[in-house]
């Protein structure tokens, strides 16, 4: 029976850690796509061929749709500051109701 109350907060814990991996792998996505983009730039600055100035510009292009897309997809950031304030919260009331000090 104890397995079952403490199911809950292993579950809530795995849920934010699992959250937590989710947003590192997208922060780190974002990174690679904002250094590829400033990089393509920067060819396409120096770049005198005009079919090769072509290709940089869509690259850069689909660099920036998908940071555009991966910003709303960031939604995630408030979903865990949300998982955050609820698990410091319960933690002082689930003290107090068992008697001990907060």
């Amino acid at each position: 029976m104890s397995q079952l109350t403490t199911s809950p907060h292993r579950s809530d814990r795995s849920q934010l850690e699992k959250l937590c991996t989710s947003i590192r792998g997208k922060l780190q996505f974002m990174d690679y796509l904002v250094r590829a983009a400033v990089a393509d730039v920067d060819r396409f600055d120096g770049e005198a061929d005009p079919g090769t100035r072509i290709f940089l510009r869509q690259l850069i292009e689909m660099h920036s749709s998908n940071l555009a897309v991966e910003c709303e997809n960031m939604r995630l950031i408030g979903e865990l500051c949300h998982s955050l304030e609820a698990a410091v919260n319960e933690g002082p009331s689930r003290f107090q109701a068992n008697g001990d000090a907060a």
